[in-house]
This record gives C-alpha cells, structure tokens and sequence, in this order.
C-alpha cells in the first residue's frame, strides 16, 4: 500500500488556505498597531478599536490554526515530493518550509507575548519577524507559480485539492 496521496486532504487545503488569508489580511490591518500598543502599554485599560481587537484575535487565530495544521500534517498522507530538478533549489525549499512553520508559530507567539505581557522589547521582534515572514511567504507563492508555470508540475494543483 502506497504512503503517498495525489493530493492534500480537504482539511490540510482549508487550513493552508485560511490560514494565509489570515496572515495576509493580519500583516495588512497591522500599520497602527505600533501606536496602539505604546497606549496599551500606558494603559492597558484604554479602550480597544476594531483594528486592534482584530490583529490580536487573528494572530491567536493563526497560532491555533497553525498548530493544528502540523498536527494534521504530521498524521496524514502526504503526497510525493516533487523535484525541481535542481538539489539545491530542493534543499531550499525543505528549509524554507521548515522555517516558514516555525515563523508561523513564533509571529503570533510574540505578538501575543509582547500585548498581554507588556513586554516593549517582544512587540518589535514581533514586527522584525513578520516582515522576514512575509518575505518567505513571497517567495513560496512565487515558487508555487514557477512549479505550475515554468515547471507544468502537478505541486500547485495539489494544494487546490486537484489529483
């Protein structure tokens, strides 16, 4: 019987999916955030906007969610690995894999941290690593269009839930 699968499950695609939607929308929604939190830290009392309420709660959104997601990720089929053709670019992308989970559970993890915990030094390496996340994010969805595009591989049309 084969390990492998001709695509992501159902549930590894919404989760793909959501959560990138979530980080997208978070990191744009963020711009203000900086000056909300300098008065959160005056006064962690002072009343909340809709911006604020909504970074935080997506963010504690994406935690959970990518946590979830490695826990279906480590339980289900995957499908086969598809080659570029070229080792380092495959070694790359591995690593880049890696680092953009570890980025999604550590982005939130901090921001979380610094809000709750008023800790001034975490909220701005919360903002240095969401934008080397969102740097590795570009590069991904860049990678998943030369895989469809140049490659005319299958890896996209997996993640689309396409065998």
């Amino acid at each position: 019987m084969s390990k492998t699968i001709p695509s992501y499950n159902p549930l590894q695609i919404i989760l793909h999916w959501l959560i990138a939607t979530l980080i997208v929308a978070n990191y744009f929604i963020s711009d203000h955030m900086p000056s909300y939190f300098d008065a959160h830290q005056k006064d962690s009392n002072s009343p909340t906007n809709w911006v604020e309420n909504f970074h935080i709660y997506v963010g504690l959104s994406i935690l959970a969610l990518v946590v979830a997601r490695i826990i279906v990720r480590v339980t289900s089929k995957q499908p086969e690995k598809i080659s570029t053709g070229n080792a380092w670019l495959d070694t790359l992308s591995r690593y880049s894999h890696k680092l953009l989970y570890l980025l999604m559970l550590l982005v939130p993890a901090l921001g979380a941290l610094a809000w709750y915990f008023n800790l001034d030094q975490l909220g701005y390496v919360h903002v240095v690593i969401i934008n080397a996340m969102m740097i590795i994010v570009l590069l991904h969805a860049a990678a998943a269009l030369f895989h469809h595009y140049v490659l005319t591989d299958r890896l996209l049309a997996r993640m689309l839930g396409r065998p």
